[in-house]
């Protein structure tokens, strides 16, 4: 037992031996390292573009200076969290969402406002602050000047939020959202329009970024904001939302200019010009390439052309291929069962579930197109169908995908629009509805009588010319307001209601016209609830 120590000692300092050896390894292995990490993370400066990290973040714009403003507070904040930064914002979300839930609008500014330096490049802070400023805590106040100051200060956040990321077209497109539909739409829309052209603070910062109309409208401020995040866009910027809207913006917020200001009384040729400004922004817009879900950009504008390729190739195809997509398509449904062919023979609306879908498999089995037809080609003329037919099929798909997307934003409705705005018959029209409910408000109700007719005679002129606005009901609501208002001028007049109307066939595809209030008794007792049939010898007047 006596070497037992001796052999302890020896195996304590073999060990402790090992532990200095590996300790001396570890440290020349990071003394080795410590090169190429300083090679790698250099810094750039005036005479060098840095380290191998240094020149990628410059050439992808990954750096803080390439995305917007560097702020010392929120960098400092930021090292102070030690690499906790992203649980530090997660808990700050948390309690974002507590104080939004409670309505404390105090506690939700200030968490939002450490949250922005922790990530002053994270687009929805911004966006969900400004909201919160412009919108929610806003309608806490009782005066509109106070409200007013308050929605300034959400449009002010996302200014700020430029700043920090100045490649960001989002934040110029809710700014520009902000000016225009939070000013221009809100209950005090009349008050807010009229301190935001008297607010000289915010159009002198506004004038250092961008240009400023000099009229100082809040619809045209916004769409100068929409101009330039569309700029960045075109410049390469990345856009994270959908291209079609956001591109569509700067025609509807001229629109809304144009309707803003004949809603205050405005005509003539400033209302032309501003119509003229809202159909060219819809050209623009129709003639820019906008990238769509089937990785096919698209123009608004090409559909006609579209359609119009495809109906010559179509007549192509049916000259080399004379009479074989009938035919294809009478040995299809001769192939068809007798229950598929009886189905088939009953009207749509009167079939069962089982019937219906008995027809559906019917009409899918025999659905033939022209590359079908092109495969049984002639040997002789194969080759050129099968390019023809594939040529069709590109042409008419694409038509079809401009046509849903053109849907999605009007187009076709508000393209037509601003085609009739600019005519002497719309401009006639606009003014007249508008004095004659001046006149009808100041109970000078023969004034506003002869108004009336004459704005219904314009109007006549207008839907004749437009087969698309005639057509268009929810375009039409507004101007089924004005017979309801103008019908309630011949009751106080005791005066029949005209037979037949000469927007007969407006009033026809409209509901009945809607109660008055309580306090507002009728004037004359149980007036027509419908519109007056049209009589079999009316016609509009072309």
């Amino acid at each position: 037992m006596s070497d037992l120590p001796g052999r302890g000692s020896r195996g304590t300092a073999g060990t402790w031996l090992g532990l200095r050896r590996g300790t001396l390894v570890a440290l020349v292995a990071i003394a080795v390292l410590l090169v190429p990490l300083s090679l790698l993370s250099l810094p750039a400066d005036a005479e060098s573009q840095g380290g191998l990290l240094a020149r990628q973040r410059l050439a992808y714009g990954l750096s803080q200076a390439n995305l917007g403003e560097i702020d010392p507070t929120s960098e400092t904040i930021r090292l102070a969290t030690l690499g906790l930064k992203n649980i530090a914002v997660t808990l700050l979300w948390d309690r974002a969402n507590h104080y939004k839930k409670v309505e404390d609008w105090t506690n939700l500014s200030a968490t939002l406002e450490q949250m922005t330096k922790l990530q002053p490049n994270f687009y929805t802070v911004w966006d969900f602050q400004a909201h919160n400023l412009s919108y929610n805590i806003s309608v806490e106040f009782d005066d509109y000047h106070d409200r007013y100051a308050w929605v300034m200060k959400g449009i002010e956040f996302l200014r700020q939020g430029i700043g920090y990321n100045t490649n960001e077209p989002r934040l110029f497109g809710r700014m520009g959202w902000f000016i225009g539909q939070k000013i221009g739409k809100a209950d005090e829309k009349v008050q807010y329009r009229r301190l935001f052209k008297t607010d000289d603070d915010f159009h002198e910062r506004d004038r250092k970024g961008g240009r400023v109309p000099a009229d100082r409208d809040n619809w045209l401020v916004g769409r100068e904001k929409y101009l330039e995040g569309q700029q960045l866009v075109d410049k390469g910027a990345p856009l994270r939302t959908t291209a079609l809207i956001f591109h569509s913006e700067p025609m509807m917020t001229a629109i809304n200019h144009a309707r803003a200001i004949e809603e205050e009384g405005v005509f003539g040729n400033v209302a032309r010009d501003a119509w003229a400004q809202a159909g060219s922004d819809m050209m623009k817009f129709a003639e820019r390439e906008i990238p769509t879900t089937w990785n096919v950009p698209i123009q608004l504008l090409m559909r006609e052309t579209k359609l119009t390729r495809a109906e010559q190739l179509q007549g192509e195809l049916e000259a080399l291929l004379p009479g074989q997509f009938a035919a294809l398509e009478a040995r299809l449904k001769e192939g068809l069962s007798d229950a598929q062919k009886a189905a088939l023979d009953i009207p749509p609306a009167d079939r069962t579930e089982d019937q219906a879908r008995t027809a559906f498999e019917a009409m899918q089995a025999t659905a033939v197109t022209w590359p079908m037809v092109a495969r049984q080609a002639p040997a002789d003329v194969r080759d050129k169908a099968r390019q023809l037919a594939s040529e069709y099929v590109e042409a008419a798909e694409t038509a079809e995908i401009i046509a849903r997307y053109r849907e999605i934003v009007n187009f076709d409705y508000w393209k037509a629009a601003c085609e009739a705005e600019v005519t002497e018959a719309a401009l006639e029209a606009r003014e007249q509805t508008w004095l004659a409910g001046q006149e009808f408000d100041a109970a000078r109700l023969q004034n506003a009588r002869k108004a009336y007719e004459t704005a219904f005679a314009s109007w006549r002129k207008v839907l004749d010319s437009s087969e698309i606005l005639r057509n268009d009901q929810i375009g039409n609501d507004e101007l089924v307001e004005v017979i309801f208002k103008y019908r309630r001028l011949l009751e106080q007049l005791d005066e029949p209601f005209p037979v037949p109307f000469i927007l007969q066939d407006v009033l026809t595809r409209a509901p009945a016209p809607p109660e008055p209030p309580a306090d507002q008794p009728r004037q004359r007792p149980e007036p027509p609830q419908r519109p007056v049939p049209i009589p079999e010898d009316f016609e509009p007047a072309k």
